[in-house]
């Protein structure tokens, strides 16, 4: 669909189709000085929804459908420097119907490569859930299931799947209700997967709702990262479609929580370089942890070039996370390690 600031408020991504954001987590190399700056945006293009995975020394970087196909995946080998490797997964689900796949995140299982996604789902017309499989990568991501992962029509819909595997190797899948395309409100959830990443096991956990002032419309793209043994969840909030939408953090102990926002303001917002920065993942590189994120430039709001990948560090000291920017010119680019 052309890109325009929607008139009405729409579903999160109705109006844009974006491109895929894979980060590959590079081959090793003993740990590298970050000696050179960067530019943002690092993809000057349009890949909204990033969801990154670090395989050896690759980041790969997973994206909302677009031009390069229904889930486009790039390839780093620093988070900086990217390249299109293709469509992840050219031949969509049985369940679903084409043209709405939004914000795949990917995670390693058994040895073999899960993808959660988004879709619109045929029986019911709302986007659900679902996860494709495959051997390497780069794809191609294959769902054969005559059904959803997670289907909650009367909730408006699931979509903004995010895997994330505890230090004991329980697998958990977090994820907004879409509440918003049907005049609901919209919350985060958790729930655990199975050991094979295929179902979901247990009840949901309600994990965070909308209570701060900056975050209207819809909570939504969280993302969970641990440090120094405490979970950092990072989700968005806002109207997508313009300078509202932002990114705030919350802190727990457990990925059931109870979970705190630690700002009632949002921790990366939009400036005189980005606007609608979020739906993002953190990253960890041999300096830190790293945030990935997608923004539009300020004055082409829902217009070509759409929504760019955007690279920030994030730094977090005596309980409290920052991220900085968003800012074009970075002094110093992300440290990777290896072998």
């Amino acid at each position: 669909m052309p890109m325009m600031t929607p008139p009405f408020r729409p579903s999160r991504r109705a109006a844009l189709a974006g491109g895929a954001l894979a980060l590959a987590g590079g081959a090793g190399i003993a740990p590298a000085h970050a000696q050179a700056g960067y530019q943002n945006p690092v993809i000057a293009a349009n890949h909204p929804d990033p969801g990154i995975l670090r395989v050896g020394q690759r980041y790969y970087l997973y994206s909302t459908a677009g031009s390069a196909g229904n889930m486009p995946v790039q390839v780093s080998p620093d988070l900086v420097h990217w390249r299109l490797v293709g469509d992840g997964q050219p031949v969509i689900a049985p369940w679903s119907m084409s043209g709405r796949h939004w914000a795949p995140e990917v995670i390693e299982v058994d040895g073999r490569y899960h993808a959660y996604y988004t879709a619109r789902e045929r029986a019911t017309d709302r986007q659900s859930i679902g996860v494709a499989v495959a051997d390497v990568p780069e794809g191609p991501f294959v769902d054969a299931a005559s059904a959803p992962l997670l289907s909650t029509p009367e909730e408006g819909g699931c979509i903004d799947a995010s895997p994330f595997r505890d230090e004991d190797g329980t697998l958990w899948l977090l994820w907004k209700n879409d509440g918003n395309a049907a005049d609901q409100d919209s919350f985060l959830f958790a729930q655990r997967l199975a050991a094979d990443g295929l179902s979901l096991e247990g009840e949901r956990t309600r994990v965070l709702e909308r209570d701060q002032e900056w975050e209207i419309y819809t909570i939504e793209g969280p993302a969970i990262i641990t440090h120094e043994g405490r979970y950092y969840l990072f989700y968005s909030a806002g109207e997508y479609w313009n300078e509202s939408y932002g990114v705030g953090v919350a802190v727990a102990d457990s990925v059931e929580g109870p979970w705190v926002k630690l700002s009632d303001q949002p921790v990366l917002a939009a400036n005189e370089v980005a606007a609608g920065p979020g739906h993002g993942m953190p990253v960890r590189a041999a300096d830190g942890i790293w945030y990935v994120y997608h923004a539009w430039e300020p004055d082409h709001i829902g217009q070509d070039p759409g929504r760019q990948i955007w690279l920030s560090p994030v730094t977090v000291e005596d309980g409290a996370v920052s991220i900085a920017g968003p800012a074009v010119d970075n002094p110093r680019r992300p440290e990777i390690q290896r072998p």
